[in-house]
């Protein structure tokens, strides 16, 4: 019989003091006349529901947007106070849910806002345009038919959202094409709110603000906007124990395939992490991590469990058997390791939590600044 557990070998911690910071940051960023409104879908980008939504909260946090009707549940079920707002509805199936737990679906199809307009009580709604991005949006044909029949007269949506197709680059010119389709199509509706800017997007600058800001990644410390000096904090860390030392001649493969080789009398270590554990494939022989403050390549091809990494300059005494090395932190963020794999760091990020313990790390709650007498845009739901 098993009577005791294992310490984790792998470690993937969250930094919930460094997402209120960062919730900060984006705030002053658009002024207190624009709400900033957390996107926590995907169990928050796979840092942690609950928890990355208290942490939200606490910073002063009130608008949640989550994928699913489940994860806005989940939300309920803590209690949590902030309105939210369920990005892939089901109005027309699960009305009842949304009316009884105060949710907010994010319409974004005629059959959705059918079902908003047959609810009997009023219900309040986001919805949905398309201005160039063609997924799960309300099309301009149909939103000019829905409005020559009385549909938002009846029922208007209480904020009018899109989403920019290309906001990671300033300069490109669809930004500003959406954001002319956005103003002309909102306009038509004249809700109370609006919002286009995500998390690139307020980058953008105070046109493409708006009234509410929708920040998922920039949250978790993603810079996907390559803005420099990067504002933003680190939020995601991965340690892990190295299992074997051994020395290897010159010359030698390491790894299937042999795509390294040693250059010269090398030691190499094993570490309990492969991409079972989340960690891109694609980064083998690219990056270097960190192991007792020194910098250690990652080298051959990456396994399932394991990784090998070259620690012939780090002092012998430093690095045996059980030794902690850090394969993400503040010298190897999510970015780093997202442009050494060729993917997206919103892939890394998710993918980051599979198959390993996750800690939660609280420093202090933060609050947010003082806006007394300052003029907040207001889309609660009576509940």
């Amino acid at each position: 019989m098993l009577t005791s557990v294992r310490p984790a070998d792998v470690i993937f911690e969250i930094n919930l003091s460094a997402i209120q910071p960062n919730f900060h940051t984006i705030s002053a960023l658009v002024g207190p006349q624009v709400r900033v409104a957390a996107v926590v879908k995907c169990d928050a980008y796979g840092l942690g529901l609950l928890r990355v939504a208290g942490a939200l909260i606490d910073a002063g946090c009130d608008l949640l947007f989550v994928g699913n009707l489940h994860e806005a549940l989940l939300l309920r079920s803590s209690h949590t106070g902030a309105a939210v707002a369920v990005l892939c509805d089901e109005f027309a199936r699960y009305g009842g849910d949304y009316r009884s737990n105060g949710l907010i679906p994010v319409v974004n199809n005629c059959f959705e806002l059918d079902a908003i307009g047959t609810a009997g009580d009023p219900q309040a709604y986001f919805l949905s345009i398309e201005t160039r991005l063609s997924r799960l949006s309300l099309a301009f044909d149909d939103l000019r038919r829905k409005y020559l029949s009385g549909s938002f007269k009846q029922h208007p949506p209480s904020v009018v959202l899109s989403h920019l197709a290309c906001s990671e680059r300033v300069g490109d010119a669809m930004n500003m094409l959406q954001r002319n389709r956005f103003l002309a199509m909102s306009d038509v509706l004249k809700p109370t709110l609006r919002s286009l800017a995500a998390s690139a997007g307020f980058w953008l600058g105070t046109p493409y603000h708006f009234d509410i800001a929708r920040v998922g990644s920039a949250l978790y410390g993603l810079n996907n906007a390559g803005i420099r000096p990067n504002p933003l904090k680190p939020v995601a860390s991965r340690r892990a124990k190295t299992l074997d030392v051994r020395k290897v001649a010159r010359r030698k493969a390491v790894g299937y395939g042999g795509t390294f080789r040693t250059a010269q009398a090398s030691r190499i270590a094993s570490v309990g992490i492969g991409y079972k554990h989340g960690l891109p494939w694609g980064r083998a022989n690219k990056v270097s991590v960190r192991l007792a403050g020194y910098s250690a390549p990652l080298i051959g091809r990456m396994s399932m469990e394991y990784t090998t990494i070259d620690i012939t300059d780090v002092p012998e005494a430093l690095c045996g058997p059980g030794s902690c090395v850090e394969l993400l932190g503040e010298d190897l963020t999510v970015d780093d390791l997202a442009a050494a794999s060729g993917i997206y760091p919103q892939e890394v990020l998710t993918r980051l939590g599979v198959g390993c313990a996750r800690q939660m790390r609280v420093l202090a709650t933060i609050r947010a600044p003082s806006l007394a007498g300052a003029k907040r845009p207001d889309c609660r739901v009576s509940r």
